[in-house]
């Protein structure tokens, strides 16, 4: 009985893993990855985020890295998770807490099927051509530097095929590799509606994820005020980004309000509070509120939850600290309302709107630059 013990014992303690990483500073960089990804890495039902949660360390580190030197481009995401600032210390932190995130058991974060499909055709599809490399289970092989297709969102997958195709990304790290060439767009779909079927069984009846808490020490703390952007609460409540040395107000200003013509976004409104109050003999640092909106966004989020009404229209304020330094700040448009998953649609909505804001935000702190 003593023996089976000590082996059983011994298994259970060869089966958890050992984090040689800095998992409160995994975290606390994650912050800014959840603007998009979600606060728990889950990513968005749409094209926009895939699921970080779960991937393998190395995956993960090596997507970063590509972003930053331009393999894979999306400059938006480097400028507001600052990846180009990580040092390898950091790239190792973030990966180790976002692999060490298993949201499969629960329901909630189950995958669905959501662009249609035929599961038994995508099948055979998988087994001829994707197996090999991802397995049999659609989880991947680390070792090959193939990533889980198994919980991961169908039109995220369905839009990587797509460009695997196109030649926008390279697939298996081969310029020559033709594995889709000969895909049609029910195949691809098809495929997306096998893999989604996939995730099903590692599901357990009541069971709800919680994302473990770390503790960051005070030297981070303190270390952390001195980034350019900051997430305050892993909750997603506040982000703010520090305007770029040089760059004055009104240059912010006339950046941010380019970019939101640009992009679809409507200003509905402007304070320059601060300058108002200077008419009145009262002195205070630097304070304008800007407001964007887009009806449409707005009209399908309040629908889905009254609470999105406090973030409309969606704010961005240009502050100024004690030490003269100029921040823009916005409350974060969040997939989790109320401790809950908002609908897939409504969740690719906000996201956007997210991004939307971050890239007018990002315009007003290098000043158009």
């Amino acid at each position: 009985m003593l023996k089976k013990l000590i082996v059983t014992v011994a298994l259970v303690a060869a089966s958890m893993p050992t984090w040689s990483a800095d998992m409160a500073n995994g975290q606390k960089l994650n912050k800014s990855c959840a603007l998009c990804h979600g606060a728990h890495g889950q990513g968005t039902s749409g094209k926009l985020s895939p699921r970080i949660a779960g991937l393998p360390k190395e995956y993960i580190i090596k997507a970063m890295k590509d972003y930053v030197d331009g393999t894979r481009n999306y400059p938006l995401m480097v400028k507001t998770s600052q990846l180009d600032k990580y040092t390898e210390k950091d790239f190792d932190d973030v990966a180790t807490y976002l692999s060490s995130l298993d949201l499969s058991s629960d329901a909630k974060f189950n995958i669905a099927s959501s662009i249609g499909g035929d599961a038994k055709k995508g099948k055979k599809i998988f087994k001829s051509d994707c197996r090999t490399c991802h397995a049999r289970d659609g989880y991947g092989k680390p070792r090959k530097g193939a990533p889980p297709l198994a919980g991961q969102h169908p039109e995220y997958i369905y839009t990587s095929i797509v460009n695997f195709k196109n030649g926008v990304r390279i697939h298996a790290n081969e310029k020559d590799d033709d594995t889709f060439e000969d895909y049609n767009d029910a195949d691809v779909i098809n495929v997306t509606a096998h893999l989604a079927t996939l995730d099903d069984q590692k599901v357990v009846e009541g069971y709800v994820f919680e994302a473990p808490t770390y503790r960051t020490t005070a030297v981070a703390r303190a270390s952390e005020l001195n980034q350019s952007i900051q997430v305050t609460d892993i909750k997603q409540t506040v982000v703010r980004m520090a305007v770029d040395k040089g760059v004055t107000p009104g240059q912010a200003a006339e950046a941010m309000n380019a970019k939101a013509k640009e992009i679809g976004l409507k200003k509905v409104a402007q304070q320059k509070v601060s300058k108002f109050l200077a008419k009145k003999g009262v002195k205070m640092p630097h304070l304008s509120i800007y407001q964007f909106c887009n009806p449409l966004d707005a009209r399908e989020m309040v629908i889905a939850d009254p609470v999105f009404s406090s973030y409309m229209p969606c704010r961005i304020s240009m502050v100024e600290d004690k030490d003269g330094k100029l921040w823009l700040m916005m409350l974060n448009l969040d997939m989790l309302i109320n401790s809950k998953l908002l609908p897939s649609s409504v969740v690719e909505t906000a996201v956007r709107v997210n991004q939307q804001m971050l890239d007018v935000m990002t315009a007003g702190a290098s000043g158009g630059k």
